[in-house]
């Protein structure tokens, strides 16, 4: 029951249509008539169905009672229906007995949501006897009773937001400790007994206002004859899922409805999530996502998510230390390390150098991507939406985004999402962050340590700038020839020294989870990452970060004193590199 006239129509004749649906639907026709009339359409009576028609013959809307919802022909025929007159409202009323005799509730099915619960019209509080024991185990699963409505609740709110994989995967184990065998098709999964018969379907559809797609569910449901299914939903809340569970009981009963985390502060045309910020780090990725992983409740230390991302490791430079190097790299493998600290990064990364047509067009997918995902309560970053950084994007309204980064700590905006992409640059790019199932440790380390080699030795093989041991080479050769510019040594020089100190941090938290294992090639990594940490933090104190200076680096005392540091960096992590692969290696077994 949607819209505010029908509403108030709703909230004055609930009662007399509650007292009406056990007489039938001419007993229903007779209070509905003068809502149609108030409303100016025409009333018919269709069989089980009552119509409120337009003057031109459409239905707008129809009603209809399904008295035993344990009929499932006549439960998808109320579908097959919707899915006919395509009216803007179908409104059923279900007798639900299973919650007790003279119990009804109101479903709609609508253009934006083909399975919604409404209210309870009228009921009871008799309660029958609930169905057999393997249906009700599997009933409580997703149930409010036991200990599921908070933490459980919110683990299967964030699952149902997330990648498709991540539903089938925690569903698959939740078949094994019922001894069934899972078996994943297109939208249903289904859980096979031992004897080849399925015991229970589950149907997750990604649109939920496609009638078609129910029409076709009930008609599965019919031909494969499973005792319970239970169907996912997107509901019209923010962050909110339905669980509707469809059986012999009841082909139509919700059943549950699960929240996740959402603090979304709407004032005027301003949309924010509350305590959502970067965390100020010189790598200013790193520092989005530790934000937005701060906000989702992921909780990781600095360390782990620097190592294990395997940017504690990364080292990238531009001919003449420009300071495009920290950021101007492929960072693809470092944001797909981060599914296994329990996160995913989906969004929009388009290059448009002609400010053509092409920009426009980039600037408005971001620009709805970030709106459609603040709204579901994930947070959100994006590249240069101030100088060239990355910004967490905390908020928007109608002219722009809400923003938090370097030199705008605690907030700033509203930042005019078409002014991104307009810089020489011409880089668009926002993502958002959602939570997922994190690997283990084991795997974590392994993954991240094998990407840290490849980084350190094959860097120049997937990007257009000197990284790794050959980075520091060019380096080294670039202050040697006076041809180091000072804001970007001072720029390249705090960034890598931040990440190496992280790498030296991740080791030592690596070797404490993995308890024992591999503890001497921990300490002889450990070795080598400490003096690779000293040296460029000794090159950064040598040549602090200043926006003040666009001059060549001189090639004096003070720059030898700083060279050697750098040298023994770079000889102590190619040194590194061979622990770490042998680390890793071991890892592997």
């Amino acid at each position: 029951m949607s819209g505010p006239d029908l509403g108030a129509f709703w909230s004055e004749y609930k009662e007399r249509i509650g007292e009406m649906l056990p007489q039938g639907v001419s007993a229903l026709a007779e209070v509905l008539q003068e809502g149609a009339a108030r409303f100016d359409f025409t009333q018919e009576v269709a069989g089980r169905y009552v119509h409120w028609k337009m003057p031109d013959g459409r239905v707008t809307l129809a009603f209809c009672i399904v008295p035993d919802p344990r009929d499932l022909h006549v439960v998808a025929d109320v579908y097959a229906h919707a899915a006919q007159l395509q009216p803007a409202l179908v409104g059923v009323f279900v007798h639900q007995w299973t919650d007790g005799t003279g119990n009804w509730d109101a479903f709609a099915i609508g253009p934006r949501c083909a399975m919604r619960h409404c209210d309870r019209v009228s009921g009871s509080d008799v309660v029958e006897e609930r169905g057999p024991q393997l249906r009700e185990d599997i009933y409580t699963l997703f149930s409010c009773d036991r200990e599921f409505p908070q933490p459980g609740r919110e683990v299967w709110a964030d699952l149902l937001a997330g990648p498709r994989d991540e539903i089938d995967r925690q569903l698959g184990m939740l078949a094994e400790t019922r001894d069934c065998h899972q078996v994943v098709e297109n939208d249903l999964v289904r859980w096979v007994g031992s004897d080849g018969q399925i015991e229970a379907q589950f149907f997750i559809l990604p649109d939920p206002g496609h009638t078609d797609a129910f029409v076709s569910m009930y008609k599965q449901i019919r031909e494969a004859g499973c005792p319970v299914s239970f169907v996912f939903l997107k509901s019209d809340e923010l962050r909110c899922y339905d669980i509707f569970r469809l059986s012999a009981r009841s082909y139509l009963e919700h059943h549950n409805q699960v929240k996740g985390r959402l603090h979304l502060r709407t004032k005027g045309g301003e949309k924010t999530l509350e305590n959502l910020r970067w965390v100020p780090h010189w790598a200013s990725h790193v520092g989005c996502l530790q934000g937005c992983l701060n906000y989702l409740g992921i909780e990781t230390s600095e360390a782990w998510l620097y190592g294990a991302t395997g940017h504690a490791f990364v080292l990238n430079v531009s001919p003449g230390l420009c300071p495009s190097g920290p950021t101007d790299w492929d960072t693809s493998r470092f944001l797909e390390l981060g599914r296994n600290l329990g996160y995913e990064v989906t969004g929009v990364d388009h290059w448009c150098p002609k400010q053509d047509d092409a920009l426009t067009e980039a600037q408005r997918e971001a620009w709805d991507h970030v709106r459609n995902s603040i709204d579901e309560g994930l947070p959100c970053y994006g590249w240069e939406l101030d100088v060239p950084e990355y910004y967490v994007i905390y908020g928007y309204d109608e002219t722009g985004y809400y923003i938090s980064g370097a030199g705008c700590d605690s907030g700033a905006g509203p930042v005019s999402w078409q002014n991104s992409g307009t810089s020489e640059i011409g880089v668009i790019l926002v993502s958002s962050v959602r939570r997922i199932e994190p690997a283990d440790v084991r795997q974590t380390v392994r993954q991240a340590l094998s990407y840290a080699v490849d980084i350190g030795r094959n860097r120049c093989e997937w990007t257009d700038r000197t990284g790794g041991l050959a980075g520091y080479d060019l380096w080294i050769e670039t202050m040697e020839q006076g041809k180091a510019d000072r804001f970007g040594l001072g720029y390249n020089a705090a960034v890598w020294a931040e990440s190496r100190q992280f790498a030296v941090e991740f080791l030592r938290e690596a070797k404490q989870r993995l308890g024992r294992d591999s503890g001497l090639l921990f300490d002889r990594s450990l070795a080598q990452y400490e003096t690779v940490a000293q040296g460029l933090r000794a090159v950064s104190e040598a040549y602090p970060f200043t926006q003040q200076c666009a001059d060549a680096v001189k090639v004096d005392s003070h720059a030898q004193t700083a060279l050697e540091a750098l040298k023994q960096a770079r000889d102590a992590e190619a040194t590194g590199l061979d622990v770490l692969e042998e680390l890793a290696a071991r890892l592997s077994i």
